[in-house]
């Protein structure tokens, strides 16, 4: 799978991913919609998550990790847990000594 390739399955799953959350809001009227679906920066983070998505594809794919299809929109639609988990386990690093 090509760096391309890799990159558009990963936005793929990151648009399904997307589109579970508005699927479970089918049934609202388009009043009763969250407020925050209204919101600019709302939209902005759903756009940097699903890129965020073929981003991690192409992580996966640049460290000779062999990804297919499938893995791919897994990957992209994981990208929000995946990342959390990136950082929840940076190390902790001493404050040293102060003279």
């Amino acid at each position: 799978m090509s760096l391309y390739e890799g990159f558009l399955w990963g936005i793929a799953g990151g648009i399904f991913a997307e589109l579970l959350g508005w699927f479970k809001l089918r049934t609202q009227a388009p009043e009763d919609l969250p407020l925050q679906m209204k919101s600019m920066y709302y939209w902005l983070v759903t756009v940097i998550m699903i890129c965020a998505g073929g981003i991690l594809v192409t992580a996966y794919l640049r460290s000779d990790v062999k990804v297919n299809a499938i893995m791919a929109l897994n990957i992209g639609a994981s990208a929000p847990l995946i990342l959390g988990a990136l950082v929840s386990q940076s190390p902790t690093i001493s404050p040293g000594r102060i003279d």
